[in-house]
């Protein structure tokens, strides 16, 4: 079952991607109601099951493909459940290290905040490391600048820093079709934005406050979880722009240039290591207080 991508949503996404996921699924939207049933029933399903975590001795591999929003549809991950592995490997003992591995071109606004905190408060514990292989754009960025590190895989991309939505008036279809829709409510507020107009300069200006200030969320994120002042976020992350993954090494907005096996291997033999010293350590103070 799809979320619902109405007038308000807000997208942190790469624009390609988010042309083509919304491509996909408008001729759904322009249909009447009695029609909808029917498209559903031809309709591709879009769909994946979800892809679990990947343990490699004292290392945690969580996979964050595709688009993100808070139930996992367009085929993604959801940032739901991602998050709540992520917390979930932050309170097991037994992981020493967790691994964010990226190929998502970002997705919806909702739930990435929360997500982005959850690794954010991982790192407070133990190191989480995320890796662009091959890209991370947008809303995928926004987590995966919140790790204790971040890397990129050599081809990668990264950044599409933004936030975006749309607006689209339906009237001229309704007409060609013979049909013309008239909403109802308490108040204009109720209704506003909606596709069966076009839209107010009032409702404009509202949709644009919602951007601007979701934006400075993100940039403020990015901030922190980089550990530089938001004011030079835009001149190091971009306002838009994607960058090679040497680029984005060479500015500072990334850590390094890794590719994802190279960054298993780096902190998956560390952690090891460091766990394998613990327990020694542990046994010789059991042993001393015999």
């Amino acid at each position: 079952m799809f979320e619902a991508a109405g007038a308000r949503t807000l997208w942190a996404m790469h624009p390609t991607y988010l042309t083509d996921l919304l491509r996909s699924s408008s001729f759904e939207a322009l249909l009447p109601e009695a029609l909808r049933g029917l498209a559903a029933l031809t309709a591709p399903q879009q769909a994946r099951a979800p892809v679990d975590p990947i343990r490699d001795g004292a290392t945690l591999i969580i996979p964050l493909n595709g688009p993100v929003s808070p139930k996992g549809s367009y085929g993604g991950t959801s940032t739901e459940r991602f998050a709540d592995q992520v917390r979930a490997a932050a309170s097991d003992d037994k992981v020493g290290a967790t691994i964010v591995a990226i190929s998502s071109p970002g997705g919806m606004v909702w739930g990435t905040e929360e997500a982005g905190d959850a690794v954010f408060e991982h790192r407070q514990s133990k190191p989480i490391i995320a890796v662009a292989s091959p890209y991370s754009f947008s809303a995928a960025h926004w987590i995966g600048s919140q790790a204790s590190a971040y890397y990129a895989s050599t081809s990668a991309d990264v950044g599409s820093v933004g936030v975006r939505t749309g607006h689209v008036d339906t009237s001229g279809f309704e007409e060609k079709i013979g049909m013309k829709t008239t909403l109802l409510a308490s108040s204009p507020k109720k209704i506003a934005g909606h596709p069966y107009g076009p839209l107010t300069e009032e409702d404009r200006a509202d949709i644009e406050a919602d951007i601007l200030e979701t934006n400075a969320r993100f940039v403020a994120a990015i901030a922190r979880g980089r550990g530089m002042p938001a004011s030079q976020v835009p001149g190091v992350h971009g306002e838009g722009q994607t960058f090679s993954a040497a680029r984005a090494a060479a500015s500072g907005m990334i850590d390094g240039v890794m590719p994802l096996r190279d960054v298993i291997a780096k902190y998956g033999a560390s952690r090891t290591r460091l766990a394998l010293m613990r327990r020694r350590a542990e046994v010789s103070r059991i042993i001393t207080d015999l």
